[in-house]
Parts: C-alpha cells; structure tokens; sequence
C-alpha cells in the first residue's frame, strides 16, 4: 500500500466486520479522510476488490463523528475496549445490525456522559454476548425455577442462575449476584435495545454487575484483551469513586 493510503476496519450492518482500501485517505485534502476516521459513523459505498475479501471504497459520507471521546482517556479506552470485542467476536459476512446499533449507542451514551463507564461497560458485555449467541439463562434458578431471592449466584462459565437452596458445595465458580444486580442482567440481556438505556445502577451493586460480566465475557471469547488490560487501571479509581459513594449513603 502507497504511505497516503488507509485500509481500515469497518463494523457494518450487511456484511459484518469487513476490511475496506480507502485510496489516499491519509492526506487531510483527501475526500475520504474525514469518513475514514477512528469511531467514525459513516456511509461507505464500495465494490469488491481483488482477493484477500477486502473491499475498495468508492463513496462515502460522514453521518456522525464521537469527537468527545477524546476529551476522557478513560471513554476512549473502553471504546477501543469495545471495538476489539467485536472485532473478535463479529463473523465477516453475518448481518450485524444489532451489534452496530449496540455500539453506536453505547459510543453516544459516553459521549453524552448518560451512563456511567462502568455501565456502559457491563452493558455493552453481557449484550454483545447475548447477540452473538451466548445469551444467558437468567430467568430463574436453573435448578427449582425460582424467579426472586434475596441473593441469587450466577455461573459465569455456563450461564446461569443458582439459588441459595439449590447452590451445592462444589459450585465454587459461582459469583454473588444481589436483586438490582439479578435485574440488571436480566435487562441487558433480553429487554429490547431502547429500553436497555434506561436503566440505572450504581454503587456496590454496580460493581458486582462490572465484574460479572467481564467474567462472562472472557469465559466465552478470550483469556484475555490489550485493550482490557489498558483499561482496567483507569476503571480502579471510579470503582473506589463508587464504594466511597455507596458507604455515604
């Protein structure tokens, strides 16, 4: 590829997670600058290319650029955050509607500073799983049916709920999940996309829910994320923010 060339990877609604050669995107003069650009929604149209399943850009136009992502080094950590799951976790060539509306909500959420990192976090999680066909069974106990406890404890490895009745001795993997919590799961993993954004949580409760769904994902794609990695540091002081918060109250 020339030094002024771009190729780029692209989250789409009809093809997936696709790589696209956008010529002289580089150059700032160049038409395709702007529209090529990191956490970029825009709209591409383009034509196959020779081999290696990648496409060549022949259009396109900016419908909206999350430039306030770069105010926050902890936005822009969770969104790279983000985009490496579903680069991981997104089949090329599957529709990928969902997913893309997943995450151009959860980019405007940050950006509008309407749910907390910590939230958004959790959230896009245990939805992307469920959307990639990993949704859990939170219904109840996955023993005796129980719909509500006091305390119920989740499997991160297999996916379901376990009641304090029904839990056994060996059940060591099994992490603590409170009502608010129990809720939370049940509503990003199954209450329709709109609805999901609704919710509120925070505190201990919101802590809880952070790790169990950061367990849930890397159970089910990998060990472990650079992006994770990078990220963790900067989410330890909004936990200790959280519990200071909650020992207030």
């Amino acid at each position: 590829m020339k030094e002024s060339d771009k190729v780029i990877t692209v989250l789409t609604r009809e093809l997936g997670v696709i790589s696209i050669y956008a010529k002289g995107a580089m150059r700032l003069k160049n038409k395709f600058h702007s529209s090529t650009g990191v956490f970029t929604y825009s709209e591409f149209v383009i034509f196959e290319g020779r081999g290696d399943r990648m496409y060549q850009l022949n259009e396109a136009v900016v419908k909206k650029v999350f430039y306030t992502l770069s105010e926050s080094v902890e936005n822009i950590a969770l969104a790279m955050y983000m985009s490496e799951l579903i680069y991981e976790s997104v089949v090329p060539d599957e529709a990928s509607n969902d997913i893309l509306r997943l995450y151009l909500n959860c980019l405007h959420m940050l950006c509008e500073g309407k749910w907390s990192l910590l939230m958004t976090k959790a959230a896009f999680e245990m939805r992307l799983m469920s959307d990639i066909g990993f949704r859990p069974s939170i219904a109840g106990c996955k023993r005796c049916n129980e719909y509500e406890k006091d305390i119920f404890f989740f499997d991160a490895q297999e996916g379901y709920l376990v009641c304090p009745d029904c839990i056994k001795t060996y059940d060591t993997a099994y992490m603590a999940s409170d009502p608010p919590v129990t809720l939370a799961l049940r509503y990003f993993a199954l209450a329709d996309l709109e609805q999901m954004f609704t919710f509120k949580l925070k505190g201990y409760s919101l802590i809880q829910l952070s790790h169990i769904c950061e367990r849930y994902v890397l159970n089910h794609t990998k060990d472990s994320y650079k992006t994770l990695d990078f990220l963790k540091p900067l989410i330890e002081p909004l936990i200790e923010a959280e519990i200071n918060s909650a020992k207030g109250n």
